[in-house]
């Protein structure tokens, strides 16, 4: 071969790997970043062939036990979503560490953000942040302070959680009886909205009254805790039912009030139907809970997340419904538990 034919070979080469190089670069170059449309609705550039998008999942407290059904419920629904990467952190109930798991995603580039708030007074910052940076954010199971920054939400409507709640607990009791409230962290929107719910329910009851309000801080500890400072002060005796937020500190409640030989005859009940919380309904030492579907919750952020990413419309919120549980009914929504086995 020529010394001229070999120098046209290996320049006929050359060009054609950088026309391979430039071809490759083009494939993984990322889709535009979100922008919000009329009316709410959220669209971005669909992903392009063979990139795989990320979603960063900020959960508030992985170690309480109903956000981490709601987990579950995300990683079963993300099982159906190979091309999509989803990585799950804790805020550990800490303003200050979301806020940097925020700033850390926004540093990465994530295609969408699905948030669960520990604190929603706090949660301002963390919101102005991730929309400032053009990232769809999509709520779950707790409001922020200021909902309509959000691309969407997925949760249940928590007033409506403290009215069936006390009705509910109220028809047990007849209409009649002094009551303890065992709240949540003060100043959680669930704390707040579920109060808000209870009173409301309340007001249709005058021959009930609460005589006592405390925070469990959602913790089964806590509430175990409180109950027995409760049975140890002057009010041992005086009350006929414990209003709980959720299921954890009604468990505690519980508890106390069983160790100290009070429980036979006490109406204590709470919000989540977690599976703990049904076998001890069936015991006949819970009266009765409230269903909040941790699974659908879960499951629906991450398909809003992904339907987002892809430039589908989607509506601001979408609202799982609360169900009141009572003892009979307990092994139905068992089943849904046993379904993650």
């Amino acid at each position: 071969m020529s010394i001229k034919k070999l120098f046209a070979l290996v320049l006929v080469m050359a060009m054609s790997l950088t026309l391979l190089a430039g071809c490759a670069q083009t494939a993984t170059t990322a889709a535009p970043a979100a922008t919000t449309a009329a009316a709410g609705e959220t669209t971005t550039a669909a992903p392009a062939a063979g990139e795989k998008k990320v979603v960063g999942v900020m959960i508030a407290d992985m170690s309480a036990q109903f956000q981490a059904y709601i987990m579950d419920g995300m990683k079963r629904q993300a099982e159906q979503y190979p091309d999509y990467d989803f990585v799950f952190v804790d805020g550990k109930f800490d303003s200050a560490t979301q806020m940097n798991q925020a700033e850390n995603f926004i540093s990465q580039g994530v295609d969408a953000l699905i948030y669960i708030p520990g604190d929603a007074e706090a949660s301002v910052n963390l919101v102005n942040k991730v929309v400032e940076a053009n990232i769809p954010i999509i709520g779950c199971n707790t409001k922020v302070k200021e909902m309509d920054k959000l691309t969407t939400y997925a949760g249940s409507d928590t007033v409506e959680s403290g009215r069936i709640l006390m009705e509910g607990i109220a028809q047990v009791m007849g209409g009649k009886g002094d009551l303890i409230e065992l709240q949540g962290f003060y100043g959680h929107e669930p704390q707040i909205e579920r109060h808000n719910g209870v009173l409301e329910t309340l007001a249709n009851y005058p021959d009930m009254k609460i005589i006592k309000e405390d925070s469990g801080e959602w913790s089964r500890d806590k509430g175990m805790q409180k109950m027995e400072n409760i049975l140890q002060s002057d009010l041992a005796g005086k009350f006929q039912g414990v209003v709980c937020h959720n299921d954890e500190m009604a468990i505690g409640a519980m508890k106390a009030l069983d160790a100290a030989g009070m429980l036979d005859g006490m109406v204590v009940a709470g919000i989540d139907a977690t599976p703990e919380a049904l076998k001890y309904l069936k015991e006949g030492k819970l009266a009765l809970t409230v269903f909040q579907d941790a699974l659908g919750q879960g499951s629906m952020a991450i398909d809003l997340a992904v339907k987002v990413i892809k430039g589908e419309q989607v509506e601001k919120e979408v609202m799982v419904p609360y169900v009141l549980v009572m003892p009979e009914e307990a092994d139905k929504y068992l089943a849904i538990y046993d379904s993650l086995k």
